[in-house]
């Protein structure tokens, strides 16, 4: 398969991803299509490379960003999305593309000049797949704390932990042996995980909220 013909097959695939997005904003034809987002050495962020035709076509464009495959030859065997949650972005139609985005010209074949405009991903927007529009800003920062929240999340959702350590301190002991019984984990109600888990006195057992009120 060519390199072209995987392109075309692939940006088909891709668009069949965002089917329900657009039906969510409306459009039955959107220009869309798929592009690399690469850093280049003295600019900012991820660019994105338009070629003129797709500039000069007064649409708003829709792409989705992907990354190259290769073999140990250099050969693109593949064509994957750049990221998991396959985010649809839009370049906003801008008719002063020519004045305000970096391009370079070349020369085809047969003498024809052409024009390839270098725009940065910052200055699109992600669709999000109810139609609403956010900033790409927005969305790389929406990202990052989602990250940071699911450390956080799986250590709450993880196996019990190990009471013996994590939660009998020196002066649990007295506590404990004021009760006259060892109290077991098997004899532990979800109130009682949900006051240690919070740190919060809310157990039936009130040793064990006389407990947690000393940590």
């Amino acid at each position: 398969m060519t390199n072209n013909k995987l392109r075309k097959d692939k940006e088909k695939e891709f668009y069949m991803q965002h089917i329900e997005t657009f039906k969510a904003i409306g459009i039955a034809e959107p220009f869309f299509t798929i592009k690399t987002a690469f850093f280049k050495k003295g600019k900012y962020g991820r660019q994105v490379q338009f070629f003129d035709s797709e500039l000069k076509k007064g649409e708003d464009i829709y792409i989705e960003f992907y990354e190259n495959i290769q073999d140990v030859s250099g050969k693109v065997v593949n064509i994957v999305p750049m990221s998991e949650d396959r985010q649809l972005v839009k370049l906003k139609y801008n008719p002063y593309f020519d004045e305000e985005y970096d391009f370079q010209e070349t020369i085809d074949n047969a003498g024809k000049a052409d024009r390839k405009y270098i725009v940065p991903v910052n200055e699109m927007v992600v669709v999000l797949s109810s139609g609403q529009e956010i900033s790409y800003a927005l969305y790389e920062k929406r990202k990052e704390e989602a990250a940071l929240e699911i450390p956080q999340l799986q250590k709450s959702l993880g196996l019990f932990p190990d009471f013996d350590t994590e939660y009998l301190k020196p002066a649990t002991v007295a506590e404990i042996e004021l009760s006259h019984k060892d109290p077991l984990v098997t004899e532990m109600t979800l109130q009682d995980f949900a006051a240690i888990i919070w740190k919060k006195p809310v157990s039936n057992k009130q040793w064990l909220n006389d407990l947690i009120k000393t940590l």
